[in-house]
């Protein structure tokens, strides 16, 4: 005897043996992808925001730098070396605003002197306060 099958009748023999589990795969795998996706986007953005500020912070301390520099090139006076007879140390506060071409737009130094002498030797101390956007540092500088 011989028995024959209609494809028919298999076909939906097959489809009621389905459980229905590629929709909830699918879903899952959605929301796993989509929550790796924005925690990329987070930790892209906070690396954004950590670089911005250490850019900030160097550009501050060059400033800071730049300004002790000033100072320094105020009290002794290049023009008049060797002979350093008319140094001049004011305690009053001389502020230099960078050229916005270099690099340091927005950026100030605030470069002040003080002195003390010990018996026939004469220390200078020059203070830079570097100051750009909302941050400032301080550079001390002390000279004989």
């Amino acid at each position: 005897m011989i028995q024959s099958f209609s494809p028919g009748i298999r076909h939906r023999r097959s489809a009621l043996k389905q459980s229905g589990l590629g929709l909830p795969i699918a879903i899952f795998l959605i929301t796993v992808l989509a929550t790796l996706a924005l925690n990329l986007g987070l930790l892209v953005q906070d690396n954004a925001a950590a670089r911005s500020e250490q850019i900030t912070l160097v550009r501050t301390i060059l400033t800071a730098e730049s300004g002790a520099g000033f100072g320094l090139n105020r009290l002794f006076d290049p023009t008049n070396a060797p002979a350093y007879s008319g140094l001049s140390c004011s305690s009053s506060t001389v502020t230099y605003s960078l050229a916005s071409d270099s690099g340091m737009s927005g950026c100030s130094a605030g470069v002040s002197c003080s002195s003390k002498t010990s018996g026939s030797e004469t220390i200078y101390t020059i203070t830079s306060i570097g100051s750009c956007d909302s941050l400032s540092r301080t550079v001390k500088v002390d000279v004989r």
